[in-house]
C-alpha cells in the first residue's frame, strides 16, 4: 500500500481497512458520554464495564469476532485489498484504558483520508484515544508513498475541550466535507481545525446532528451522485443544500437506530447492506442498486454499522 486516494463516498473501492474484534479480546467498557447508547445497553455497559464481553455474553462476542471476518472475506473475494489493524500491545493497549477496555474494531473512527491526505482523527472516548497506533503501520506506508499526514490534537480528558474529530462524522462529496455534530463525537473546535487544514481546497460543513445520535453515518449516506439515504428527524436543520434536491431514501428513526445508513459502497452500482435491512435493499433496487446482504448485527449492537467497520484508502474516480 503506497498511495491513498479518497474524495467522494462512492467510486470503486480497491483498498481498505477493515477492524478486527478477536471474541477474547472484546472488553465492555462505559462513559458518562455515551448517551447515544439505549438504556437497556446502558445498562449493560455500566454492570458489566471492564469485563471480557466472552464471559458475559459469550455467544454475542463470537457472532461479532464471525460477522466482521465476514465482512472481510466479502471485500477480498470482490478485489478489494484489505488491510488490518494490529492488535495493540504492552503500553499502547493500556493508554487511557488501564483494563484495556475496546477493541480495533471500527477502524473508520480514528483515521480520515480526505484526497491524499491522512489524518489521525482525536475520538472523545478516553479509551478509543489509542485506536490510532494499531494504525499507524498503514499510516506509515502511506506516509512512505508521499501522503501528508496531520494529527488532531488531542483533547482534554475532560472530554469538554476538543478538538475531537472521528471518522464516522465525516462524510466526502468531492470538494465539500460534509462533518455531523451532536455532542457525543466531534465537537465545533475539531470541525475549525479540519477547515484550518485544507484552506481553500475543500469546503467543511458542519450537520447538526440530535443529541443522542453519536455519528453522521448514523443518519446520512451518500450512495452514488444523486443518491442519499437518511433520517430526516436526525438532522436538525435537515440536509445540506447541495443535497437536497437529491433523490432522496428515508428511514425512521427506528431504522436508523438499527445503523441502516451506515452501509459499505463497493462502487455506485453495488451497496454491502446489512441483511436486516430489508426496505432499504428494496428502495435501493427499485433505482437499479445492486445489494449485497451481510448479517452484521453483532457490531451494529456495539454502535457500528458497516461502514464504521471499515476505512477506506483508495477509491476509483477522477480527483475533484
Amino acid at each position: 500500500m503506497t498511495s491513498c486516494a479518497v474524495h467522494h463516498e462512492w467510486g470503486r473501492l480497491g483498498v481498505a481497512i477493515v477492524g478486527i474484534a478477536p471474541a477474547d479480546e472484546i472488553v465492555v467498557f462505559h462513559e458518562d458520554s455515551q448517551r447515544w447508547l439505549a438504556p437497556q445497553a446502558a445498562a449493560f455497559c455500566r454492570a458489566h464495564a471492564g469485563r471480557r464481553l466472552i464471559d458475559v455474553d459469550a455467544a454475542r462476542a463470537r457472532r461479532i469476532d464471525a460477522q466482521v471476518e465476514s465482512l472481510a472475506a466479502l471485500l477480498e473475494a470482490e478485489a478489494v485489498t484489505v488491510h488490518r489493524p494490529e492488535r495493540l500491545q504492552g503500553a499502547e493497549r493500556r493508554f487511557l484504558a488501564p483494563n484495556g477496555e475496546g477493541v480495533q474494531l471500527f477502524a473508520r473512527d480514528p483515521l480520515v483520508v480526505i484526497g491524499g491526505h491522512v489524518i489521525d482523527a482525536s475520538l472523545r472516548l478516553l479509551c478509543r484515544q489509542r485506536e490510532r497506533f494499531g494504525l499507524r503501520p498503514h499510516v506509515q506506508r502511506l506516509t512512505a508513498g508521499g501522503a501528508p499526514w496531520s494529527s488532531v490534537p488531542f483533547g482534554s480528558p475532560g472530554a469538554v475541550d476538543g478538538p475531537f474529530l472521528e471518522g464516522g462524522d465525516v462524510l466526502l462529496n468531492g470538494r465539500e466535507i460534509y462533518v455531523g455534530m451532536s455532542g457525543c463525537a466531534t465537537d465545533m473546535a475539531g470541525i475549525d481545525w479540519l477547515q484550518a487544514l485544507l484552506g481553500d481546497s475543500h469546503r467543511v460543513i458542519p450537520v447538526a446532528l440530535r443529541s443522542n445520535v453519536l455519528h453522521l453515518d448514523w443518519a446520512l449516506g451518500l450512495l452514488r451522485p444523486g443518491l442519499l439515504v437518511h433520517c430526516p428527524d436526525w438532522l436538525i436543520d435537515g440536509l445540506p443544500m447541495s443535497l437536497r434536491a437529491w433523490d432522496k431514501i428515508a428511514l425512521s428513526p427506528a431504522e436508523a437506530g438499527e445503523l441502516q445508513t451506515n452501509v459499505l459502497v463497493l462502487d455506485q452500482d453495488r451497496v454491502v447492506v446489512e441483511a436486516g435491512s430489508r426496505r432499504l435493499a428494496e428502495e435501493l433496487r427499485c433505482r437499479h442498486v445492486e445489494t449485497i446482504p451481510l448479517a452484521f448485527d453483532g457490531p451494529v449492537s456495539l454502535g457500528g454499522g458497516l461502514r464504521s467497520a471499515h476505512q477506506p484508502v483508495r477509491r476509483g474516480g477522477a480527483p475533484v
